[in-house]
C-alpha cells in the first residue's frame, strides 16, 4: 500500500516484466510474484548510485554508443534482474551491452527468445555456460545473485580476474568453509557448538574473507542487505567498487589471521592468481 506510483525505479507495464512473468496483461505486478519484482527494485536502488559514483570517480568511463557499458549477469536463471538492468539504463539514458550465463540450455534459449521478441537482442544475450568457464569477456559490472556456495567464489574470481570495476554479489549457500570447521578456536567453540549457530558462523566466515580478499585486491568493499532469493533466506549483499588502492596491512593481518585461527583456505584464495596470501 505504501509502494506509490511514482516511486518505482520500473513501469510495470513494460513488457519486459510481462514477458518473464512478473506482471500480467494489464500490466499489474502478478500476487505471486510481488516478492520478486520488490527484490528487482531493490537491486536496481543498489546499483545505480554506486554506478553513477564509479562513473563520477573515473573508475569506470562514460558509456557512450560506441563503448556502451557492459554488465555480466553470472548464473541469471530466469534472467528477472538482467532484462531489468538493460532495460532501467537504457530508459535512464545509459548506452549498455548486456549478457547473462547459466548453466541451463534452455534458460539460455527462453531469454534470448524474450530478447528477440522484445527487440532488444542486439545488445542483450544469453549462453548457456558455467560461470567458472565461461567464454563471456570482461565486463565493467559483474552480477551474481544466488549462485549456489562455491559458484558465487567462480563468479568473483571472474570479475576480478577479468578487471570488472563494479561487483554486486548476492551469495548463496555456504558449504565450502562450514565443511572446514571442523575445530573452532577457543572461545567461539561456546557458538559453534550448536549446528545451526555453526552455519550462521560460516556465512559471516565465508563472506567476511570474500569481502577482505576483494579489500587486498583494491576494491573498496560493503556488505549491506539484500532481500533473500526464494531458495535462501540469506540477505547479504557484496557491492565492491575497485579503486586500486593498496592492501592495507591490517587487511592482510586480519585475513591472515581468521583463516589460520579457523584452519580454513577460502575456496576464492585459490581462483585468483594474483591473491598470494596464505
Amino acid at each position: 500500500a505504501h509502494d506509490k506510483k511514482k516511486e518505482r525505479l520500473l513501469d510495470p507495464s513494460d513488457p519486459f516484466l510481462i514477458e518473464v512473468g512478473i506482471c500480467d496483461h494489464k500490466g499489474q505486478v502478478k500476487p505471486s510474484k510481488a516478492d520478486k519484482y520488490k527484490q528487482v527494485e531493490e537491486f536496481l536502488r543498489l546499483l545505480v548510485p554506486a554506478l553513477n559514483s564509479a562513473i563520477e570517480a573515473g573508475q569506470i568511463s562514460q558509456p557512450t554508443k560506441e563503448k556502451p557499458l557492459s554488465i555480466v549477469d553470472l548464473g541469471c536463471g530466469h534472467a528477472y534482474l538482467t532484462f531489468a538492468a538493460h532495460q532501467y539504463l537504457k530508459s535512464i539514458g545509459i548506452p549498455v551491452k548486456v549478457i547473462g550465463i547459466d548453466v541451463r540450455p534452455q534458460s539460455r534459449d527462453r531469454n534470448n527468445a524474450i530478447a528477440i521478441k522484445l527487440g532488444i537482442d542486439t545488445s542483450i544475450s544469453f549462453k548457456a555456460e558455467e560461470i567458472a568457464t565461461t567464454t563471456a569477456e570482461v565486463a565493467d559490472i559483474a552480477i551474481a545473485l544466488h549462485a549456489c556456495d562455491t559458484a558465487t567464489d567462480d563468479a568473483i574470481a571472474w570479475a576480478v580476474n577479468g578487471g570488472s570495476k563494479l561487483l554486486l554479489i548476492a551469495p548463496c549457500c555456504h558449504h565450502d568453509i562450514q565443511k572446514q570447521m571442523q575445530n573452532s578456536p577457543e572461545p567461539w567453540g561456546a557458538i559453534t557448538k550448536f549446528g545451526v549457530m555453526k552455519e550462521r558462523m560460516g556465512d559471516l566466515l565465508t563472506d567476511s574473507l570474500r569481502a577482505q580478499i576483494l579489500r587486498i585486491l583494491g576494491y573498496r568493499v560493503e556488505i549491506i542487505e539484500f532481500i533473500g532469493g526464494e531458495h535462501t533466506p540469506r540477505n547479504i549483499m557484496i557491492r565492491a567498487i575497485k579503486t586500486g588502492a593498496q592492501p592495507d596491512q591490517l587487511d592482510i593481518d586480519r585475513y591472515s589471521e581468521i583463516t589460520t585461527q579457523w584452519g580454513v583456505v577460502p575456496a576464492l584464495s585459490k581462483k585468483i592468481p594474483t591473491f598470494t596470501i596464505g
